[in-house]
């Protein structure tokens, strides 16, 4: 906390949260972000009409008879812009007295001894740094207690009041807290209400960034919020740390399982037989080349994972370009997934998650995937392929392929597209293809063609000609155009040295026309398909 800058009032919301009123029940909490610059022990209403604005008005038990001079008292602090009425707990509160309280706006508490509690408000109210370093104490005994993010961050937004606080990646993806405090609503008020400390990486290199959003614009608490942040950093870290530490160690589990599991069976490579020994032949327990491994099988079933149904694969990537850490990001990719309580884990592999799902239609699975993949936790941009449904470890086998085929075709797509194997068809074995390098010769052996003026027109043109075979009239049809103007744009891609009858290049001119229509600039174009 800066010395050099004059402390800001508290509010009767830190008050309550950490000042004399954290033992105060709260009748009415409107407006709890009430600056409280003095306290006034009132034991006549008439002592009422003079409260200065800004104060705690304390009700001694002799100015509260009853509700009505609660009442009365609530209306006395409305006209003189107090902050809050405090009232004796003896005082019985019926309905209608809370909401009189909210509707002017007034906070309203009762605790059972006013007089000892005037006496602590004034000395709170007059030391605002005391009563601050006590929050930040607080809050530096909780973080010393809590273990995982969610728990370090929760106790912030617990603790500290009048502030919103998440913890975000560098992308600016939601790893723990509040993702209000995250989005910044109040663009206007952004710059003295938004407190941003960034917190380290095991490695001491940048990781994530704590954001605090405040309800007021007062720079004392703004030190207070950016000094309790930095007191949790540590503590973010080593949290972090272990949590990327614990996913890691069981990610690698996971994966040699999965592995395991997918490697073996009817459509696996057969492995060679062992050496003929006759007792090894003999031996009850071998298994067969392409078998699943008993061992591998019930592993799975031990942890948990759902081996015997119909199972449903999906396969998480990365949306292209990948510009994020992935080693970085896996721990906040699976803690994020696991909050959905599916069934199956998340398991890394080849640069991307895999999972699946059981007795499950794959509409549904479909559905479910973008719903999570929507979600504002999870710290990565991902896309997601889903496989057709497999009975038992040899149908999995066969969905997770795929679904890491209609995964490639989704990445190349927008953040949180789903692909399902089953919709693209053929079109899988165009998706991955290597777009971007066929696009790249495709561009040095059709250079003349694209040189013309109507580059675009004339290659959606010969892009339908080879998926038509050849035929002028379907090509007109499919293009909706007359089949004079098909013969006539064929006329011009001769003349630009293209000939799509050449059958020894028909393959590579078909492929070259759907990668360049793949791609910009031509990616408004229609990709053919073979």
């Amino acid at each position: 906390m800066s010395r050099s800058r004059p402390s800001g009032p508290l509010t009767v919301a830190e008050l309550v949260r950490f000042g004399p009123l954290s033992g105060a029940q709260v009748r009415a909490g409107s407006r709890l972000d009430r600056p409280v610059t003095g306290v006034s022990l009132i034991s006549d209403l008439d002592q009422a009409r003079r409260c200065a604005p800004e104060t705690a008005m304390v009700l001694h038990p002799a100015a509260a008879h009853g509700s009505w001079a609660l009442e009365a008292a609530m209306r006395f602090a409305w006209e003189r812009n107090a902050s809050c009425v405090v009232a004796p707990a003896s005082v019985t509160v019926t309905g209608s007295t809370p909401q009189l309280a909210e509707r002017l706006r007034m906070p309203l508490l009762s605790v059972a001894d006013p007089a000892r509690l005037a006496l602590d408000l004034a000395v709170a109210v007059a030391d605002t740094e005391a009563a601050r370093a006590r929050l930040i104490a607080r809050c530096a005994v909780l973080f010393s207690e809590r273990h995982n993010l969610r728990d370090i961050v929760g106790a912030i937004n617990a603790e500290v009041p009048g502030a919103l606080v998440a913890l975000l990646t560098q992308e600016g993806h939601l790893l723990a807290g509040r993702a209000a405090a995250g989005r910044g609503d109040d663009p206007g008020a952004a710059h003295d209400r938004r407190v941003c400390v960034p917190v380290p990486g095991p490695d001491g290199g940048p990781w994530a960034t704590l954001v605090a959003q405040l309800t007021e614009a007062s720079p004392s608490w703004a030190d207070t919020v950016t000094t309790i942040l930095k007191l949790a950093r540590s503590s973010i870290t080593a949290a972090g740390a272990g949590l990327r530490m614990s996913l890691s160690h069981q990610a690698g589990r996971d994966r040699l399982l999965l592995e395991t599991l997918l490697r073996t069976g009817p459509g696996s490579a057969p492995t060679a037989p062992p050496p003929s020994t006759g007792a090894a032949d003999e031996e009850p327990d071998a298994v067969e080349p392409g078998a699943v491994e008993p061992e591998a099988e019930q592993m799975a079933r031990e942890a948990g994972w759902p081996v015997d149904g119909l199972h449903v694969a999906v396969r998480l990537r990365p949306a292209e370009p990948v510009t994020a850490d992935l080693d970085g990001a896996a721990a906040g990719v699976i803690a994020a997934w696991q909050t959905g309580r599916f069934a199956a884990p998340l398991v890394p592999q080849n640069g991307g998650w895999t999972t699946w799902f059981t007795d499950t239609d794959p509409g549904q699975v479909s559905r479910l995937v973008r719903r999570r993949l929507a979600q504002a936790r999870i710290p990565l941009p991902l896309t997601a392929g889903v496989g057709e449904p497999g009975e038992g470890l040899d149908g999995l086998r066969d969905s997770v392929a795929q679904a890491e085929l209609a995964a490639v075709a989704a990445s190349r797509r927008a953040p949180g597209t789903v692909e399902r194997y089953a919709e693209l068809g053929p079109r899988v074995v165009l998706a991955n293809l290597p777009v971007a390098e066929l696009a790249a010769a495709a561009r040095t052996l059709l250079a003349p063609l694209l040189a013309d003026p109507k580059a675009e027109v004339l290659l959606v043109t010969l892009a339908a000609l080879l998926d038509c075979a050849g035929s002028t009239g379907q090509t007109a049809a499919r293009l909706g155009v007359h089949r004079n103007t098909v013969l006539g744009r064929l006329e011009r891609i001769r003349a630009r040295g293209v000939d799509p009858d050449a059958p020894d290049g028909r393959l590579a001119l078909h492929l070259a026309c759907h990668a360049l229509l793949s791609t910009e600039p031509f990616a408004t174009g229609r990709p053919s398909a073979l």
